[in-house]
């Protein structure tokens, strides 16, 4: 067994290893490994040879491994191949994309999520399992079956005699801070909605990023968490900290945020999977629609919010969606530390704030106080719109703020933003017609967002009249270099905002 020497790595997924092409060709990707070192051995997952900066006798390890492990940069490790042993799963997913009509049982299904969260499955056998789920029409009773198995993958959250509410976004649309929005809603109408969110993966910011902007403690223990959203009503946490739906995980970083594949049976277990550890029995829905969305048209929406509703059925959660536009951006802020100042002032003034932020988070937050029989249906908003203007929402995330360990007292203007700055000014006057997403998004992500919560764009312009040279957006970025690499991103290919009677092309 041949030794290398650590040395420290920026590698996701963190279990991972790095290994140069020219180490011991018995190394390859996917299989599993031994790492051995001071007479213990350790399971690693992926193995991944490239052409980078390790020599053929180094091997990259993971900040977060070494000091799982105890290693430290320099020490000799040993590295052995256990094989590439067919999980017992392998052989029924092939069954199921090779025989016609076959349908996975249960017991199939809970074999398949349990070999994935025990790490018996390699993350090839993985994308077979997803891509299989793009090959063939999956039942609603499978659905159930994979949400049911995701779920018990990890911790379940019993919050006794207390009913539980949430709202959930498919996602798809950047600058979407509704969450600090609709949580201090519900919570001043008196129901209880522990928000469990994620951090930003293709995104310029998550909700948990947009908090931990606020200064918020996002990690939590269950017993904490819980604590919280008795005493308060609500918060808003990261879901990496609870250890729930572990299988789930698992899949997005070994298969879904690297081949970029989504396919629908996987994407509803996966966001009801998550419903039914945290013990939520009424979910509003938020499905964007539109150009650059994960949901093209109108009538997709709603055939994938009856599937929604269908799937809560069986599973004992009430679901009402409520499809949203999704062809720009919520708000005017793009980034973490511009998000938190846009919903912050929002919830301060809401007659300020933007009409997308607040008429969306007023909506789908009208759409819940409706389940819960605190609003008669088709006056949920203008309750919502009540709580939010009377201040109450604003109290209630003050309360929020302080339990998270933020400063409840937080003024916008001393959140930071990043000082490097370039104006996109309009080439010619007309109307704004069209924000392309996926140009925006590259952009704020080029300045360093998520990662750096000072980055971000800031629109000056949304759907207005425009006059040649006005400002229609702002970058913001943390140093020259990052704003450099932003700007660059505006240049290639389609343009970040369309304007009605610009030349689009001349040949």
């Amino acid at each position: 067994m041949p030794e290398y020497k650590v040395v420290t790595s920026d590698i996701d997924p963190k279990d991972a290893v790095l290994v140069s092409p020219e180490n011991n060709q018995q190394i390859v990707t996917q299989a599993k490994f031994t790492l051995a070192f001071k007479g213990a051995e350790e399971k690693v997952g992926q193995v991944f040879k490239l052409k980078c900066f390790l020599e053929e006798d180094e091997i990259g390890l993971s900040q977060v491994m070494m000091n799982k492990l105890g290693i430290t940069e320099g020490e000799k490790v040993r590295l052995q191949s256990i094989g590439r042993t067919i999980s017992r799963s392998f052989p029924l997913i092939k069954q199921r994309i090779t025989q016609p009509g076959r349908m996975f049982t249960k017991n199939e299904i809970d074999q398949i999520i349990s070999d994935i969260t025990l790490d018996n499955m390699t993350p090839l056998e993985e994308s077979v399992f997803l891509t299989s789920q793009m090959l063939q029409e999956w039942s609603i009773g499978e659905i159930e079956c994979l949400t049911n198995a995701i779920a018990h993958s990890g911790q379940m959250i019993n919050w006794g005699d207390t009913v539980i509410f949430d709202k959930h976004s498919l996602g798809g649309v950047p600058g979407n801070k509704v969450t600090l929005l609709v949580v201090p809603i519900i919570a001043a109408a008196g129901l209880t909605i522990p928000k469990t969110s994620s951090r930003a993966i293709t995104s310029p910011s998550g909700t948990a990023d947009t908090m931990e902007a606020l200064g918020c403690k996002i990690e939590f223990t269950i017993d904490e968490m819980v604590d919280i959203a008795h005493n308060i009503g609500g918060l808003i946490a990261w879901t990496g900290g609870l250890n729930i739906v572990p299988a789930d995980e698992k899949i997005i970083r070994d298969v879904q945020y690297p081949l970029g594949i989504d396919p629908e049976p996987m994407m509803m277990a996966s966001v009801i999977s998550k419903k039914v550890a945290m013990g939520v029995k009424f979910l509003v829905l938020d499905i964007p629609t539109g150009y650059g969305t994960k949901v093209a048209s109108l009538d997709d929406g709603k055939r994938i919010a009856h599937r929604f509703a269908e799937l809560g059925r069986l599973l004992g959660i009430r679901i009402e969606s409520g499809i949203t536009y999704g062809s720009s951006p919520v708000g005017n802020a793009i980034g973490p530390g511009l998000e938190a100042r846009e919903a912050l002032t929002s919830l301060m003034n809401p007659l300020e704030a933007p009409h997308s932020l607040v008429g969306k988070s007023t909506s789908l937050a009208g759409i819940l106080l409706e389940m819960a029989g605190k609003a008669i249906a088709g006056a949920g908003q203008e309750m919502a719109y009540e709580i939010l203007n009377s201040g109450q929402a604003y109290q209630k995330f003050q309360e929020i703020l302080e339990a998270q360990n933020a400063e409840p007292d937080l003024k916008p203007e001393n959140i930071e933003v990043g000082s490097a700055t370039y104006d996109y000014l309009a080439p010619q006057s007309g109307y704004v017609v069209e924000i392309n997403n996926k140009v925006i998004v590259r952009a704020a992500r080029a300045a360093g967002a998520p990662m750096d919560k000072r980055a971000g764009v800031y629109f000056h312009k949304k759907k207005d009249s425009v006059k040649r040279g006005e400002p229609l957006f702002t970058l913001h970025a943390p140093s020259e270099k990052k704003l450099s690499a932003a700007q660059a991103e505006l240049t290639k290919g389609d343009l970040p905002v369309t304007i009605e009677g610009m030349l689009l092309a001349r040949e």
